[in-house]
């Protein structure tokens, strides 16, 4: 199973008036297997009034998040995002649970594959023998047999690389875009 285990990691970033998006499908090794990011989309005056606060979530959710997931030509089996994502509620449709992978400071758990439940949506995950668990956080439609089926694959994943560097490589990437040097 390790071999077809596929991890997608989705930023948005807001640079200026303007919004960029990317999406890193790795294998569980960490190598990409594709990339897709957004062209800059910058909304129109008339659109920030009519959204109001709708409108960043409208774009993260429904353009760039949707657009990006239907250009992948395999599925992902976990789509992981940024925590801040998931602070607001994630309303965006996706066919895998989406979840938020943070590094920890705390003391290690017993044994890899072990799981500490914060809350009904949040969990320290011992994923590699002897580190710092990740804080690993659901979004509100991932109901408790995917999250224990997500934490499982994530644990698969964790033994050939570390789950939550990915996310850095997407964010630089987009920092390289709209940056270059």
């Amino acid at each position: 199973m390790a071999d077809t285990l596929r991890l997608a990691y989705f930023v948005v970033m807001k640079e200026g008036a303007s919004y960029l998006g990317g999406l890193l499908l790795t294998d569980t090794s960490g190598i990409p297997l594709d990339f897709r990011y957004t062209e800059p989309i910058t909304p129109t005056k008339l659109q920030g009034v009519l959204y109001g606060k709708a409108l960043e979530p409208h774009l993260k959710e429904e353009v760039i998040q949707k657009t990006l997931l239907k250009d992948l030509k395999t599925a992902p089996d976990l789509l992981i995002v940024p925590a801040s994502e998931l602070a607001g509620g994630w309303a965006g449709e996706t066919k895998c649970p989406v979840l938020s992978v943070q590094k920890t400071q705390d003391p290690p758990l017993a044994r890899s594959g072990e799981v500490f439940r914060a809350s009904p949506r949040e969990l320290l995950v011992q994923v590699t023998e002897g580190a710092a668990p990740l804080r690993v956080i659901f979004a509100s439609s991932v109901d408790l047999p995917a999250q224990d089926q997500a934490v499982q694959k994530l644990v698969e994943a964790g033994y050939q690389m570390d789950v939550a560097e990915p996310l850095e490589r997407v964010s630089a990437a987009l920092q390289a875009l709209v940056r270059p040097d």
